[in-house]
C-alpha cells in the first residue's frame, strides 16, 4: 500500500489506465484499516477511483492499495470488504466486512509493472504531507496562496495536527509559524 495525502477531496482521482500492462484493481483505504472507495474496471481492465460517490469525506492521509484482478481485501473474519460486482463502478464499501478494517487479502491476482496517476493527492513523506509542488503555504494544493489557504489554516489554528496539510513548518501543531507561511506568500501563484 501506498502511503497519500488527499488535499482536495472533490477533485481526488487515481488511475492505472493506460499505465498498467495487466487487469488491475484500486482499494482506498482510512489508515485505521477500514475501506474508502475501489474499482476493478474503469472502461478497460485498468482501474480508476475518485470521489464521485461522496466516499472521501475529509482530505487527509489514506492507504491506497493495487492488486491484480480478484485478489480482494477481506476483514479478520475472511469476509469481503467490497462485494466482487459490479465491476465497472466506483464504490463505497458494499461486503459482508465492509464496516471492519483489512486483515488480509484473498483470491490471486495478476501483477506486472504499473503506473498511478493521482490527481488531488500527494505522496507523503517523512514528516507527513509532502509540499505540493508551487508555493509554500499552498494548503488546498491548488497552486495558488489565498484566501482559502488562509481560511484554512485559521479553522485548524491552535490543534495538534499530525501529518495535516495546515501544519505547514511539520511541527505537529497548527500555529502562528504556519500562519507566517501564509501571510509571507499570499498571492503566489496568483
Amino acid at each position: 500500500m501506498y502511503v497519500i495525502c488527499i488535499t482536495d477531496p472533490a477533485n481526488f482521482s487515481a488511475s492505472t489506465v493506460g499505465g498498467a500492462g495487466f487487469d488491475t484493481q484500486l482499494f482506498l483505504f482510512k489508515c485505521d484499516g477500514t475501506g474508502v472507495v475501489h474499482n476493478d474496471d474503469c472502461g478497460s481492465l485498468q482501474s480508476c477511483i475518485d470521489n464521485s460517490t461522496g466516499c472521501v469525506t475529509e482530505a487527509g492521509i489514506y492507504l491506497l492499495a493495487i492488486t491484480g484482478y480478484n485478489q480482494d481485501p477481506v476483514d479478520s473474519d475472511g469476509n469481503l470488504i467490497w462485494n466482487d460486482s459490479p465491476f465497472g463502478e466506483i464504490r463505497c464499501p458494499d461486503g459482508p466486512g465492509a464496516a471492519n478494517p483489512i486483515a488480509g487479502w484473498t483470491g490471486s491476482g495478476g501483477a506486472g509493472t504499473y503506473t498511478i496517476q493521482l490527481q488531488g493527492a500527494y505522496f507523503v513523506g517523512p514528516e507527513g504531507c509532502a509540499t505540493p509542488p508551487g508555493c509554500e503555504g499552498d494548503v488546498n494544493g491548488d497552486g495558488v496562496v489565498d484566501d482559502a489557504d488562509l481560511l484554512q489554516v485559521l479553522f485548524a489554528f491552535g490543534n495538534f495536527c499530525m501529518g495535516c496539510p495546515e501544519d505547514l513548518n511539520n511541527d505537529n501543531w497548527v500555529d502562528d509559524a504556519d500562519l507566517l507561511i501564509v501571510l509571507f506568500n499570499f498571492g503566489c501563484g496568483g
